[in-house]
């Protein structure tokens, strides 16, 4: 396995998942087909993976077997992003996690501390074809936030 921990941005990559389309009016049915999609693609990938899905309703809808495989919904005050940004920085290694969103504000804070980001198209294409991972982005060496974000 490439990677300790492999956190996914849960409504970014439900959004990109061509296989779910017709299925976003029922966000429960839609959110179990995509934590079982990830949970047979993504199995190799990393020795534990967490789903991030915004907001609390509907949060305990997900019944799940598989111990490397957890599922979190954010409280109502943070956002997903916010929850995968908070488990990068607090991680006491980063460069061993890989964060898969489409969102590129998101790619690029994950990316300054440390983590290995790939969009959710790479991600469902990987869960399609396990043995063609495409390479993650790295953030360039010395950037820091500010880098980013400039005054």
């Amino acid at each position: 396995m490439d990677y300790d921990q492999l956190i996914i941005d849960g409504y970014n990559l439900l959004h990109q998942d061509a296989a779910l389309e017709g299925r976003r009016d029922d966000l429960q049915t839609a959110r179990q087909r995509l934590v079982r999609r990830i949970e047979q693609g993504a199995a190799g990938m990393a020795c534990k993976i967490t789903v991030v899905f915004d907001g609390r309703e509907g949060g305990r809808d997900i019944a799940l077997d598989a111990p490397n495989l957890e599922v979190l919904f954010s409280p109502s005050n943070r956002t997903a992003d916010g929850m995968i940004e908070q488990m990068v920085h607090d991680a006491q290694t980063p460069e061993r996690i890989l964060v898969v969103t489409s969102d590129w504000i998101e790619q690029r804070l994950v990316s300054v501390f440390g983590a290995s980001v790939i969009s959710c198209r790479e991600f469902l294409q990987r869960c399609e074809t396990p043995s063609s991972m495409p390479k993650s982005r790295k953030p360039p060496r010395g950037s820091t936030l500010g880098d980013f974000f400039p005054q």
